[in-house]
């Protein structure tokens, strides 16, 4: 049987360090995708992001509230 966790996790943290991990990908290496993306985080809903963070292997647990 495969059962859901359901957390609370700190949104707004989670969204800042992926925003800084991007923008540290552009200003450190000149990844000019990392810019965009970093773009696509600020606008991202919740649920967005959180998918964005899970395809990027992200542990939400440790965003955990």
């Amino acid at each position: 049987m495969y059962r859901k966790a359901t957390i609370t996790i700190d949104i707004d943290r989670l969204r800042d360090d992926m925003r800084d991990e991007c923008l540290g990908a552009y200003y450190d290496g000149g990844f000019g995708g990392a810019l965009s993306e970093s773009f696509d985080i600020d606008c991202a809903t919740p649920d967005k992001l959180v998918e964005m963070a899970q395809q990027q292997g992200i542990d939400l647990r440790k965003y955990e509230v």
